[in-house]
């Protein structure tokens, strides 16, 4: 009877291994090839232009980069759902991606899809209102790849909040144009660092992309998103930086214009999202964890011991910074409820570490329960500690940013000890909350 239950075990452990293995096996070819007919990697720029409505604008900003870019690049349009023909215009278009939603995903929706669809080694977010100018998009990248800590970069313009603001006096186009030539002079000594770079012009390696993730779809139409990204960038440990050397025209918000009276309803449930999801974020920059040659990853930032999910059904425990894909059929009932949406750039940060049954996964929570119960120090428990609520992650309590950060993980109704000896250990990063990703697609 043991030699049988002994043969059943070692069957299924078997079956587990091999599963994991031909499942890694065959993502990795399917994302292979799937690349290599879809995603061919391009030397160069993708240009990244979200609009809604106002095609003339969308007309001129296209027509602009095709007369100011030499540069390798790619152009991907996201149409929020326009009714003005829009549409029509870009199926007129050659050598232009896009896509055609039948809503408005509102700013960082779109520029999702952009980002899931582009190919280049360098990404360029740019607003449907600009125009831009002579020597442009070669400065930006001068200053991009100046230095490794040049997470973002963005140009000087005639319209916007904040420091890159230019006073200018042309009344044309022409002479926009002429004031952009004799502007347009690389300088290294005039670029800034900056606490906040809009999102009307934004440039990063994919590498940065890749390391931070999407923008966070939580936040309506527009507005805030981009004060949003910057701040997780710079919580990696990389600078945001104005190219003042660069100038592009920026007619301004045509597309939040159109809003009229529901602009104020919209910005201001966008800045209380950004209020409760932060709290009093610039109080975790420039600590000592973001200091040296470590390059850190948006999941870094993130709890272990979760439950996550990504575009498609297939569940995932992450511990140990790994991801153990989790076999729903292998007893111990279901792990969904506590599942925790992700996008695909932050699942693919987690290399594949095999297959867990439900019933381990739940084994795994009550080992966590039971610590926290006892006062036991273990990698995953959570913990009242002097910072405030802990989890402890790699020899450091980890501090949740605020209570949404906790509540975003499905981690609120875990055991939390109370008699944990804190002071062995340090602070570590802070956890923060994911964005949030309504696509199925990224």
């Amino acid at each position: 009877m043991k030699r049988h239950h002994d043969a059943q075990s070692g069957f299924e452990a078997g079956k587990r291994q091999g599963y994991a293995r031909g499942y890694e096996e065959g993502n990795h070819k399917g994302v292979t090839d799937g690349a290599s007919q879809f995603r061919l990697p391009m030397t160069g720029t993708s240009i990244i232009i979200p609009t809604c409505n106002k095609v003339n604008y969308l007309k001129e900003c296209i027509e602009s980069v095709q007369t100011y870019t030499p540069q390798p690049y790619e152009l991907i349009i996201i149409d929020n759902g326009s009714t003005d023909g829009t549409d029509r215009y870009l199926r007129s278009l050659r050598g232009i991606r896009y896509r055609i939603n039948a809503g408005n995903l509102g700013f960082a929706g779109a520029v999702n899809q952009g980002l899931m669809l582009a190919r280049g080694e360098t990404l360029l977010i740019l607003n449907n209102d600009s125009v831009v100018t002579e020597g442009w998009l070669g400065n930006l990248q001068q200053c991009l790849h100046a230095s490794p800590d040049h997470g973002i970069v963005g140009p000087m313009t005639n319209y916007i909040s904040g420091d890159q603001l230019l006073e200018v006096g042309y009344g044309s186009m022409p002479e926009m144009q002429a004031f952009a030539r004799s502007y347009n002079r690389s300088d290294p000594a005039v670029w800034q660092m900056t606490g906040r770079l809009t999102g009307f012009c934004m440039l990063m390696r994919r590498e940065t992309f890749e390391q931070l993730g999407y923008f966070d779809e939580g936040f309506e139409i527009g507005n805030c998103e981009d004060d949003d990204y910057g701040l997780r960038l710079r919580l990696l440990g990389r600078q945001l930086i104005i190219a003042r050397d660069t100038f592009i025209h920026h007619y301004g918000s045509v597309s939040m214009k159109a809003l009229d009276s529901k602009f104020d309803e919209v910005y201001g449930n966008n800045l209380r999202y950004y209020s409760e999801k932060w709290s009093d974020p610039h109080g975790m920059l420039g600590l000592s964890w973001q200091g040296g040659e470590a390059r850190w990853r948006t999941t870094d930032l993130y709890p272990t011991c979760i439950i996550v999910q990504g575009p498609d059904t297939i569940l995932y425990w992450v511990e140990g910074g790994h991801r153990y894909q989790i076999d729903e059929e292998g007893g111990g009932g279901s792990c969904r409820d506590r599942a925790v949406r992700v996008s695909r750039v932050d699942l693919a940060s987690w290399p594949m570490g095999g297959v867990f049954t439900s019933q381990e996964v739940e084994h795994r929570q009550a080992i966590l329960r039971a610590a926290a119960q006892e006062g036991q120090r273990c990698e995953g428990v959570l913990a009242q500690t002097p910072h405030g609520l802990c989890q402890y992650r790699d020899g450091q309590w980890r501090r949740f940013l605020n209570d949404r950060a906790l509540a975003c993980w499905r981690l609120a109704d875990q055991e939390i000890g109370r008699s944990l000896a804190v002071d062995r250990a340090p602070e570590g990063p802070p956890i923060i909350a994911p964005p949030t990703i309504r696509s199925g697609e990224i």
